[in-house]
C-alpha cells in the first residue's frame, strides 16, 4: 500500500498488524489517565510508552496517529486541543528518526525538541499556561520520554516478530 517510504511501516498487513495499531493508537488514552509519582513529587506520564512503541513498529505514521488520536481523551479533558498537534509532532518524529536508524534514546530526544518548537509556544500563548508550569512539564516529559523510550526499544524486537 504504502510501498517501501520511510514513512510506511514494514510489517505486512495482517490481523496482528491491524490489532497492534488499533491498540496502540487508542492506548495512549487509557494511559494518560495514569501518572507515576517519584520522589520530589513529580509526576511521569505513561501515555509516551504507547506512542513510542507505535513509532517504533509502525513508522512515522504509526507515530503520527498514536500522538494524534491518543491525546484525544487528555486534549478535551484538559480543554487544550493543542496537546495532540504536540504528540503527533512526538510520534511523527520519533517513528521518522528511528526509520533513519538513529538510537531509539536519541531519536526520542530529537523528536522531543521537535515538540517543545510547538509545545512551549502553544502552551502559553493558545493555551495560557504559566510559564513556571511549562517549565515543569518539560522537565516531566523529559523525564517521561527517556523512560519510555528505553521500554519501547526493549518491547520493539519482541513484538515485531510476535506481529510479523
Amino acid at each position: 500500500m504504502f510501498g517501501s517510504s520511510i514513512l510506511s511501516w514494514e510489517l505486512p498487513w495482517n490481523r496482528k498488524t491491524v490489532s497492534a495499531m488499533l491498540l496502540l493508537v487508542f492506548l495512549p488514552n487509557v494511559l494518560s489517565i495514569v501518572n507515576l509519582t517519584i520522589p520530589g513529587g513529580l509526576k511521569i506520564h505513561t501515555f509516551q510508552a504507547a506512542i513510542f512503541l507505535a513509532a517504533s513498529l509502525l513508522g512515522p505514521l504509526g507515530g503520527l496517529l498514536s500522538g494524534v488520536i491518543g491525546s484525544l481523551f487528555s486534549a478535551l479533558t484538559l480543554s487544550n486541543p493543542y496537546l495532540m498537534i504536540g504528540n503527533g509532532i512526538l510520534g511523527f518524529f520519533a517513528g521518522w528518526f528511528l526509520r533513519r536508524g538513529i538510537r531509539p534514546l536519541f531519536a526520542v530526544w530529537i523528536a522531543f525538541c521537535l515538540q517543545l518548537l510547538w509545545l512551549i509556544p502553544a502552551d502559553y500563548y493558545l493555551a495560557g499556561l504559566s510559564q513556571s508550569f511549562i517549565q515543569n512539564l518539560v522537565l516531566i516529559l523529559f523525564l517521561s520520554n527517556t523512560l519510555w523510550a528505553v521500554v519501547a526499544a526493549r518491547l520493539s524486537e519482541p513484538l515485531k516478530r510476535w506481529i510479523a
